[in-house]
């Protein structure tokens, strides 16, 4: 087995950083009224500023896609260009489409010569799966070098015209017409950028290098109902119902395509980590 070293590691943020006071100029106000959740949330969070890929106007400025290639073009220079790729591992959970996939988008826009490709999703896990993939090639001495990339680009999907289908639904209802606290939960947490590495089987004759001797990646999938979804509404006996089982009207009724997180799940994940933890600790 070879010895890994990520030898270089980049970033791409779009556009200038947005202050918690200015997030709703970009991602808009639902049914024209200011969350009540948001400050609430801030005050937990501690984010202070984020990058959106988006201008005041609702218009798209970067894909994401386009931002992973940015991050990606930042690893290399004429001491080592990008015709020495070898292989490019792709994680994210909001690709700019359901086909192609992620890392063949990327690799599209790079137009650099033909390498292996692997496209990684799973909420918080994408970019870490793509992480160990490109990891694992090099050490069994598939490749010589790879690199992996994490990027999301939530804003799209957090704003506000997304959600004013449902709120005019639940206003016919005579219903309050406020989205859910899953849904507003997340539009105060996630923004977007990309990020990449670069791994090597051998460190930088100059500079850091940083050995990764092992990742360790585990699903407790099996335990828990599901926490983060998109294209899908929960059911009260926690399982899901998918987009694809849904009707166009469905879709828009309840905002199917909003980023959606169970926060009453939340203590429960942390037990599990903290078991995993505890676990591992005593092999």
């Amino acid at each position: 087995m070879k010895e890994v070293y990520i030898t270089r590691l980049s970033k791409f943020l779009p556009n200038e950083p947005v202050a918690n006071d200015e997030m709703e100029s970009i991602l808009g106000m639902v049914d024209g009224k200011p969350s009540r959740a948001r400050n609430i949330i801030l005050g937990n969070n501690k984010i202070k500023t984020r990058y959106y890929a988006q201008n005041k106007e609702g218009q798209s400025t970067h894909t994401n896609a386009e931002m992973t290639a940015n991050a990606v073009q930042s690893l290399f220079d004429d001491k080592f260009p990008i015709t020495q790729m070898q292989l490019l591992a792709c994680g994210t959970t909001s690709p700019d489409q359901l086909l192609p996939n992620h890392a063949a988008m990327v690799h599209g826009i790079l137009q650099c010569q033909p390498v292996e490709l692997i496209a990684a999703t799973g909420a918080c896990a994408a970019g870490m799966q793509a992480f160990k993939y490109a990891w694992m090639s090099v050490k069994c001495g598939n490749t010589a070098n790879a690199v992996s990339t994490g990027s999301e680009k939530f804003s799209a999907w957090l704003l506000s015209r997304n959600f004013e289908p449902e709120t005019e639904n639940l206003k016919n209802l005579t219903e309050n017409p406020i989205i859910a606290f899953e849904k507003d939960f997340l539009r105060w947490m996630l923004s977007d950028g990309a990020s990449a590495a670069l791994f090597q089987d051998k460190p930088n004759d100059e500079g850091l290098s940083l050995r990764v001797d092992w990742v360790e990646i585990a699903s407790y999938a099996h335990e828990l109902e599901t926490c983060m979804y998109a294209g899908a509404v929960k059911n009260e006996d926690g399982s899901t119902k998918g987009w694809t089982d849904m009707t166009p009207d469905e879709w828009s009724a309840n905002s199917v395509f909003s980023f959606k997180q169970d926060t009453r799940l939340l203590g429960k994940k942390y037990c599990a980590l903290r078991r995993q933890n505890v676990e591992r600790a005593g092999r």
